[in-house]
Order: C-alpha cells, then sequence, then structure tokens
C-alpha cells in the first residue's frame, strides 16, 4: 500500500471533525441563525472546505437535532422554540436535583470548583464556548457522582441540546448591567451547589440544583421572548 493509501482515511476524519467543530460551534453560538438555510455548497465555500467533509458533518448533526435536513433544499438550522425550550428544561428539574441529591457527599471539589468558576462576564467578554463546555462538564459530574448511569446518559443528552439555549440566554445582546448580575448569580449557584454537595447533605444540594435549574429556565424564557418568534 503506498502512502497515499496510508494517510488518506485519517486526513479525511480529520477534515470532517474540522467541519463539523466549526458548524456545531457556529450553530450554538448562533451564527448560523435558528431557522437560516444551509447548503453543503454555501458552508463549503464559508469554511474553506471540500463538499464530502461538510456533507459528513451536517449528517452528524442532523442526527444530533441541530440541523434538519429539507428535501430538493438542502438543511436549515434547527428552529428555537419555547416548546423546545420547555420541554429541555422539564427533564432538567426532574433529573438534575435527583442527581445532585445522590451525588451528595460523592464528588470532586477542586474539579467542580474550576468548572463552576466561569468563566463569567467581568470586564472582558468571556469565551462563550469555553463557558459551554465547562458548564456542561460541570453538571455532568454532577450526574456522575450519582452512581446512575443511565441518568448521567440522558443529562448528558439535555446538556448537549442545552448548549445553544444557554448561550441565547446567558450571552444574547441585553443590558450589560442585567448581564453582569445574571453572570453573577449564576457563579453564586454554583458554589452554593459545589458546597452542598461538598458538604454531603442531600437535601441542600436537590434544592441548590433546583434553583439553578429554575433560573438558567429564567434566563432563557426571557431572552427568547426577546429576540426570537416565540410560540410557547
Amino acid at each position: 500500500m503506498n502512502n497515499e493509501g496510508i494517510f488518506a482515511l485519517p486526513a479525511r476524519r480529520r477534515l470532517t471533525d474540522e467541519a463539523y467543530d466549526l458548524i456545531k460551534n457556529d450553530v450554538i453560538l448562533c451564527r448560523l441563525k435558528p431557522g437560516a438555510d444551509a447548503t453543503e455548497a454555501g458552508l463549503a465555500s464559508h469554511y474553506g472546505l471540500g463538499l464530502a467533509p461538510i456533507r459528513s458533518a451536517l449528517s452528524r448533526l442532523s442526527q444530533e437535532g441541530l440541523v434538519n435536513t429539507v428535501p430538493r433544499r438542502g438543511y436549515i438550522i434547527a428552529p428555537v422554540s419555547g416548546r423546545t425550550a420547555n420541554d429541555v428544561f422539564d427533564l432538567r428539574v426532574l433529573l438534575e436535583p435527583a442527581a445532585a441529591r445522590a451525588a451528595a457527599g460523592h464528588v470532586d471539589e477542586k474539579m467542580l470548583r474550576t468548572l463552576g468558576a466561569g468563566p463569567f462576564l467581568r470586564d472582558s467578554a468571556p469565551d462563550d464556548l469555553q463557558f459551554l463546555r465547562n458548564n456542561r462538564d460541570f453538571h455532568v459530574a454532577i450526574a456522575r457522582a450519582s452512581g446512575n448511569e443511565r441518568m448521567v446518559r440522558v443529562i448528558e443528552s439535555l446538556l448537549d441540546e442545552m448548549q445553544r439555549l444557554l448561550h441565547i440566554g446567558l450571552f444574547s445582546n441585553r443590558d450589560r448591567q442585567r448581564l453582569l448580575l445574571d453572570h453573577e448569580l449564576q457563579r453564586q449557584q454554583h458554589e452554593e451547589l459545589i458546597d452542598a454537595l461538598v458538604a454531603g447533605d442531600p437535601k441542600a444540594s436537590e434544592d441548590a440544583a433546583l434553583r439553578h435549574v429554575q433560573h438558567s429556565r429564567e434566563l432563557v424564557m426571557n431572552a427568547l421572548g426577546n429576540i426570537l418568534s416565540v410560540t410557547l
């Protein structure tokens, strides 16, 4: 086998992963607007990649619900609706307090404090994507500490879907002072949840997790009402 045959597949895989990461990040950050049309040719031109990796990436993103296939038209970026957001939060309200209750006394404090610290908005704009990754990992780590692997898988899936919603809620264009207050409250809620988990207090952990999810829900639903046409 020649060198081209040896390295062709890994190179193709790397390009597919690059296309997937680029498109997914832009969907999460709403650079690709919810409900917008998208074509393989247009995305290939935009990102400077070939059609094959773009096609593979769109297939993966379609399976994750971030893009929708439209016959004879191409794709649309999955719309965001109040109903979808409410469905996700309904499940988070049920699952995450239960996971926190079971995780009390079993968490890695150092990891949670690192992940839960931010980056939150202060004097300069934070790295939005890094915040969203840290936030996802923070909540997944708590779920893992519960010892319920089925619950972990469901919460992971919900948090993947949450990233774009949370970006809208925490980083949408609003009054900067209000953003500062919202971000500081989120940070404080993370700290309260960690304190309860480390103390091994199941009830306090459950209550802190519930308050945090409810606050996140309020941020997201208010932001959706402000910037999108939402059918509730």
